[in-house]
């Protein structure tokens, strides 16, 4: 007996002891579009392992974790699009594998993306080098390749930014930019988000996304409502809505949920 009980404490004290970290992340999420012609609805599903465990002990928000942590990482992800319209039916799945570098002792970052669309040959590689100017603040070079079914391939490049910024009064601001040079077309893409946590749980922010000559006047644009909120630390909810989604003047909602452990 008294060895079940000291077996007993001593597992309680190490899931105490671990409460704070977690070294998997499952996301799942689903999206719909309803239009006219009939509707669009988007399945979801990611996991990301990290090489070392991350804490969430800090003061800093449980949604940044990962980004704190400077743990390198693998994740997977599988989606899937339902199409119901009056000219188009049909479903499209794809699916993608990668992973970051990134380590305490330097601040250099490095990340690669593959994805694929099931049943044609189209893919999409993204690529990223940066450098870690702050703990919290994150500057790189992006490039995308990509090649369509039936047709040749392209390269782009961009640079993109991500900054946490620490109030006063203890919340917290994400900000984050990123530019494209479309290949091949005149235009390119810009982007510019931020979001705002009250906290450590509870994140609300927006983000607009535009393509155009130049950075001013936007021949397709969309803005974007975001918002998460962590119940505790391993676990998250989320939702989101798209104006103008895919230049469709139509709006995409978006549920989500995260869960580590």
């Amino acid at each position: 007996m008294k060895q079940t009980f000291l077996a007993t404490l001593i597992a309680a004290f190490s899931v105490s002891a671990f409460a704070n970290t977690f070294q998997h992340q499952s996301d799942a999420s689903f999206g719909w579009l309803d239009t006219s012609d009939g509707d669009l609805q988007q399945w979801t599903l990611s996991h990301r392992f990290y090489l070392a465990l991350v804490s969430t002990g800090n003061l800093a928000p449980y949604a940044e974790a990962g980004f704190l942590s400077r743990s390198s990482s693998v994740n997977a992800g599988y989606n899937y699009l339902n199409i119901d319209t009056g000219l188009v039916e049909g479903s499209i799945s794809g699916w993608n594998i990668g992973g970051e570098y990134k380590d305490n002792s330097h601040n250099f970052y490095a990340s690669a993306q593959l994805i694929e669309l099931n049943g044609t040959d189209d893919r999409v590689v993204l690529l990223s080098g940066g450098y870690f100017i702050q703990s919290d603040w994150l500057v790189k070079l992006d490039a995308r390749h990509y090649r369509e079914d039936g047709a040749g391939s392209e390269t782009e490049y961009g640079i993109s930014t991500k900054k946490l910024l620490a109030l006063e009064n203890g919340n917290f601001i994400n900000i984050e930019a990123h530019y494209m040079d479309v290949k091949g077309d005149d235009e390119s893409e810009f982007g510019v988000a931020a979001d705002y946590y009250f906290g450590r749980n509870i994140a609300l922010g927006v983000a607009y996304d535009w393509t155009s000559d130049d950075v001013v006047n936007a021949d397709e644009d969309s803005v974007t409502v975001r918002g998460s909120w962590y119940l505790q630390p391993t676990l998250a909810l989320s939702a989101a809505v798209v104006f103008d989604y895919l230049d469709t003047s139509e709006e995409l909602y978006q549920l989500g949920v995260t869960y580590r452990f």
